[in-house]
Parts: structure tokens; sequence; C-alpha cells
């Protein structure tokens, strides 16, 4: 991820009220979770696997935070069933913040089919999402995310690609 749009992000997700990541690392969003996980006001948490992170992120929410899970695309694609038993029947809202690997600008072509899968997966699932690629339009994104998930209590996504990464 590019430095400005890392610090956008942090930025923005704290701006939001957003309190607690949880983040399998990875090399897209390097930028993003090592400077997150060493803030005071953001409870973060490393998981080893997506699905896991979907489970912590609704506990969190039921003990009073705002979650976030933090992932590349390749890594949501473990997630549905996760989502599917949990936060989506029961209402529990996370935002779903995904880098969009095997779309312009990435280099790994072995990432193209999840780059194809990702949105139709989303779509699947119901689950509102923006697709994000100048970081000038993170901040937005990220408030507009927030606010709905809380209204409609439900996970949420924001894919951020392009220009955001790369």
């Amino acid at each position: 991820m590019k430095s400005e749009a890392a610090k956008i992000t942090i930025d923005s997700l704290l701006g939001s009220g957003i309190n607690f990541a949880a983040c399998l690392p990875d090399s897209a969003f390097k930028e993003l979770y090592e400077p997150l996980s060493t803030r005071s006001e953001m409870d973060y948490i490393q998981v080893a696997n997506e699905g896991d992170g979907v489970g912590i992120c609704m506990g969190a929410w039921l003990g009073g935070k705002k979650p976030v899970l933090i992932m590349e695309n390749t890594g949501f694609a473990v997630t549905p069933y996760a989502l599917m038993r949990g936060p989506i029947p029961f209402g529990i809202p996370m935002l779903l913040l995904i880098a969009h690997r095997g779309g312009f600008h990435d280099q790994r072509w072995f990432s193209v089919p999840m780059g194809w899968g990702t949105t139709p997966l989303l779509d699947a699932m119901r689950i509102s999402y923006e697709f994000v690629t100048d970081a000038g339009d993170i901040q937005t994104a990220i408030n507009g995310a927030v606010k709905s998930m809380n209204s409609i209590q439900a996970p949420v996504a924001i894919i951020l690609g392009g220009g955001t990464l790369f």
C-alpha cells in the first residue's frame, strides 16, 4: 500500500470510530497494519485465518468495539462461511477492508482469478461495498461505510485497489 494511502486509511478508521482491528498480515497492507498496530486508540490483533478474523470481530462488536477486518482479497475468499453463519444473519456490523489483488497495476499474475471473484462474492452475500482506487477517496469511503454498517447492522466492505496499493 502506498504510504500516503496508508496514513489516510489509519486517520479515517480512527476518525470514524473504528477502535478494533483484526488483520492477517500480508504484503499489500504492510504499510497499513504495521503503524496501525502501534496506535494506543486501536485494539489490534493478528489472526492466522481470515475466517477466524470474522469471529473475532464479531466478538469485539458484542463487547462494545467497532471492528475492521483487514485482508487481501485472496484471504477474503475464505470468509464466506464465517460471514454467512455469524454477522450476516445475526446483524453484527463490521468493516471489511480488502486489498484488491489481481487488478491493474498488480504484477502478481497468479492473483488475477481472485481479482475476478471478489465483487461477485460480495454480491452473492449481499454485502454492500465500494471500490476505491484513489487515495483522495479513502476518507469519504470509510466514513460512509462506517455509517452504513452501523445503520444497517451488517458487514460492509471497502476494496482498495489500483493507485491506493501500487
